[in-house]
C-alpha cells in the first residue's frame, strides 16, 4: 500500500512538472508570435516654447536661472512600453557659493497627476526584491521539474520477449515490466538542477547590473562653484496610459519646469 502511495505521488510531481513545461512553451511560441507581428517603442519629445537643442534625434531642454542652468533629455532614445521612463539631467553652478541639489524635492506629473519619483535606495530595493521573487519561483519549478525528470530517467518500461516449448507443445509470450536505474535518476536530476542553478545565478547577475543603473540616480550633492552635476530621475507611473509628462526641477529658489509628450512606434 505504501509503496502505491509512494508511486502516485512520484506520478504526479511528473505531472505537475510536465504541465509546467508545457505551458512555458505554449507561453513563449505565444510571444514570439506577438513580438514577430509588432514592436512597440516608446519616446519622449520636448513640447513646443521651451530652449530645445536635438542630438542624433534626441531633444535636450535648457532652463536658466540667476543660480543655475539646467538640461534635461532622456536617457533613452527609445524604451519599451514597460520600461521605466528614465530622463538625463545636468545641474551647473553659477553662483560663487556652494548649492545644495536635493533631488526629493523634484516633482513628476503624468497628464497632470502626481507620479513618483525613484531615490537610488528605493529602487535598489525594488530591484533586489524582484530578483529574490523570481528566483524563489524558478527554484521550485526547478526542483519539480528535476524530481519530474529523475522519476521518468529512472523508471523505464522494457518489453520482453520469450520462446519455450513443454512436451510437445512449443509457446512465444512477450509483455512488458517496469525497470529501475536510479543512477539514470540521479544523472536527469542533476541536469535539471544545473540548469535552475544556472538560471538563478542569471537572475542575479541581470539584477546586479540593474543595480549598476540604478546608482546613477540623482543623489543629495553639494555643488561648487562653476561645476556640472549630471544624474537619472527615474520615474514610477501607476499606470503606462499617460501623455504628457512634467518634471519640476527647483534649485536654491527657483523652479525649472520640463515638458515632454509621450509617443509609441509600432514597427
Amino acid at each position: 500500500m505504501a509503496h502505491d502511495k509512494l508511486l502516485h505521488w512520484l506520478e504526479s510531481i511528473k505531472a505537475v512538472g510536465q504541465e509546467i513545461v508545457v505551458r512555458s512553451v505554449v507561453a513563449c511560441s505565444i510571444l514570439m508570435f506577438l513580438t514577430g507581428c509588432a514592436t512597440q517603442l516608446t519616446s519622449y519629445a520636448p513640447t513646443a516654447d521651451q530652449t530645445v537643442v536635438y542630438t542624433q534625434g534626441v531633444g535636450a531642454i535648457t532652463w536658466e536661472t540667476d543660480d543655475a542652468v539646467l538640461t534635461m533629455y532622456p536617457t533613452f532614445r527609445f524604451q519599451s512600453p514597460s520600461d521605466i521612463p528614465t530622463f538625463t539631467l545636468m545641474v551647473q553652478n553659477k553662483t560663487d557659493h556652494n548649492i545644495d541639489f536635493v533631488p526629493e524635492s523634484i516633482q513628476a506629473y503624468l497628464d497632470d497627476r502626481a507620479c513618483h519619483v525613484y531615490t537610488m535606495e528605493e529602487r535598489v530595493g525594488e530591484i533586489r526584491s524582484a530578483a529574490r521573487r523570481k528566483q524563489i519561483a524558478l527554484a521550485v519549478v526547478g526542483g519539480l521539474a528535476a524530481g519530474a525528470a529523475a522519476y521518468g530517467a529512472s523508471h523505464q518500461t522494457t518489453t520482453y520477449s520469450s520462446y519455450g516449448q513443454v512436451g510437445y507443445h512449443q509457446f512465444w509470450t512477450t509483455g512488458t515490466i517496469q525497470t529501475y536505474d536510479p543512477a539514470a535518476g540521479i544523472l536527469a536530476g542533476a541536469a535539471v538542477g544545473a540548469a535552475t542553478g544556472v538560471g538563478i545565478h542569471q537572475i542575479g547577475k541581470a539584477a546586479g547590473y540593474e543595480e549598476q543603473a540604478a546608482q546613477a540616480i540623482f543623489q543629495h550633492t553639494t555643488i561648487r562653484p562653476g561645476t556640472t552635476i549630471v544624474g537619472q530621475v527615474m520615474l514610477k507611473p501607476a499606470s503606462s496610459q499617460f501623455g504628457m509628462l512634467r518634471l519640476d526641477v527647483p534649485v536654491d529658489v527657483a523652479r525649472s519646469t520640463f515638458m515632454f509628450t509621450k509617443k509609441l512606434t509600432t514597427s
